[in-house]
């Protein structure tokens, strides 16, 4: 709450503020998340308000996006609520740095919103998964505008055991890679270097960050091992009009974001671990040989960044009619923006 720019009780993480609240939660935070790395220890970050330009003070935005790429090889993800529409969205490096105001084509909704921000996205060729970290803002948890929804998630623990007998024998973090930011979208970007020497932009955020960035391709965020998630299972109430004192509530499955080849064994598999119990699956994805499902829209690998990159680059195509349609109704719940 202390970077939400409606908070009025706050200073908005200004730079020679160092003890506005925002400023020393940050400062908290990143004394924390050095902890974890230290130990070796993987987290997610979660809150209410999810961070954007849109809703955070500009400098508490910067510090956010940078932090999070910063620390990309301990964060595992982003898991925020507030807006009560299914979602998902990037902080990106570019964020970092000080662009030219871009024209002004009026006012656009969440959906289009977000799908022009992926159509910015570089091909698989030429993406940098270290400029990214991903936000998921999950849908109402009550039915004020939408409808009452929890997601579960699956998480790969192959070797769990073996690390924690490493950890406890050496107590130490292999080394990982550092980096400096890049920019990776279109656009023209100003000369940082040379703005930052100017009075107005000498004392920001964007100026001043200047820690190196901890990047590693095979971290949970990066790639599927350890700590990764592998998918979520969604499920909500679609007749809640119907429900009584006798007749409560029932949840059912509105999707999930697993490819359905891999909710069961393959190829005659013998350490297979189901990532969703099939008694919580409707019967038509307990059949074991079954490829495609209204259910199952994304057929994602995992939750990796890659993976959610990928996902964005699909919806950012206008001949994924069907997909963009099927993402917007998770959204709204199949109603309209509230």
């Amino acid at each position: 709450m202390y970077f939400y720019d409606s908070n009025k009780a706050v200073g908005g993480c200004e730079y020679k503020d160092p003890y506005d609240a925002g400023n020393l939660e940050f400062d908290w935070l990143e004394v924390q998340l050095n902890t974890f790395r230290s130990r070796n220890m993987k987290v997610w970050l979660t809150g209410h308000i999810p961070p954007s330009s849109g809703n955070y003070f500009p400098e508490c935005y910067v510090r956010y996006v940078e932090m999070s790429l910063r620390f990309q090889d301990t964060i595992v993800g982003h898991l925020y609520g507030h807006q009560n529409a299914d979602h998902f969205y990037f902080l990106q490096a570019d964020d970092l740095d000080f662009w030219e105001d871009p024209q002004i084509s009026g006012k656009k909704g969440l959906f289009d919103t977000i799908i022009d921000n992926f159509s910015h996205i570089p091909k698989a060729s030429k993406v940098d998964y270290n400029n990214y970290a991903v936000v998921n803002v999950a849908p109402s948890v009550v039915p004020n505008p939408y409808l009452p929804t929890f997601r579960i998630f699956s998480y790969n623990i192959t070797g769990m055991k073996t690390v924690a007998q490493a950890i406890n024998s050496t107590g130490r973090l292999r080394t990982t890679k550092n980096r400096t930011p890049k920019h990776p979208r279109g656009g023209k970007a100003g000369n940082k270097e040379k703005l930052c020497k100017k009075k107005k932009y000498r004392d920001t955020w964007k100026c001043r960050l200047r820690e190196p960035w901890n990047a590693d391709e095979e971290a949970p965020s990066r790639s599927n091992t350890l700590w990764s998630p592998l998918g979520y299972t969604q499920y909500y109430i679609p007749d809640l009009g119907s429900a009584n004192k006798t007749h409560p509530p029932k949840f059912k499955l509105e999707y999930l974001t697993f490819d359905p080849t891999a909710l069961h064994p393959q190829n005659n598999e013998t350490s297979y671990h189901y990532p969703v119990p099939l008694r919580n699956l409707p019967r038509s994805l307990r059949n074991t040989t079954i490829v495609k499902s209204k259910y199952a829209p994304y057929r994602m690998n995992d939750l990796t960044i890659p993976s959610w990159v990928n996902l964005a680059r699909k919806l950012a195509k206008p001949k994924k009619k069907k997909l963009r349609k099927r993402f917007k109704k998770y959204m709204f719940m199949g109603g309209e923006e509230a």
